[in-house]
């Protein structure tokens, strides 16, 4: 969760370490929501990236880059980096905001800002992933209320 107040601060602030620590924050943050989600060594073209492959519970798998604009699927596969291309690309510059969407050569190209955004958009099995460990958690809360002192 602390990710998140990360990726709300401005692009001079964030570093390649404090991307780093977002891509192991999202991976402890998920690993029960997803069937597999590994940080991937840094790619020579973009050492500063971390980069996620991640299999949904539909094993669906993508490719995704952590960037200062946000969360980006990069790929439709493990390993698969053509979206990287989208990075070098001067279109996007510093302007777009987290969570926005760009038009790059006539195609939309969204950021997430979270990767609860981003699984919600792709994974319709992790949101029933997510309302039943939410309700679980409601439900321990409000045991703990309940019981005596």
């Amino acid at each position: 969760n602390e990710y998140k107040s990360y990726l709300r601060m401005t692009e001079p602030d964030i570093s390649s370490k404090t991307l780093k620590q977002i891509a192991d924050d999202i991976k402890k943050d998920v690993a029960n929501m997803v069937l597999c989600l590994d940080i991937i060594p840094s790619l020579a073209t973009f050492p500063d990236i971390p980069i996620l492959n991640l299999t949904t519970l539909e094993k669906q798998r993508f490719c995704i880059a952590i960037t200062t604009l946000g969360l980006l699927i990069i790929g439709q596969d493990h390993n698969k980096f053509e979206g990287l291309s989208l990075l070098e690309n001067k279109c996007l510059g510093k302007g777009p905001k987290l969570a926005h969407q760009v038009s790059i050569n006539k195609s939309d190209v969204i950021f997430f800002e979270t990767i609860y955004s981003l699984l919600d958009y792709i994974s319709p099995a992790y949101r029933a992933a997510f309302c039943d460990e939410l309700c679980s958690k409601l439900l321990q809360l409000q045991g703990s209320e309940d019981s005596p002192d």
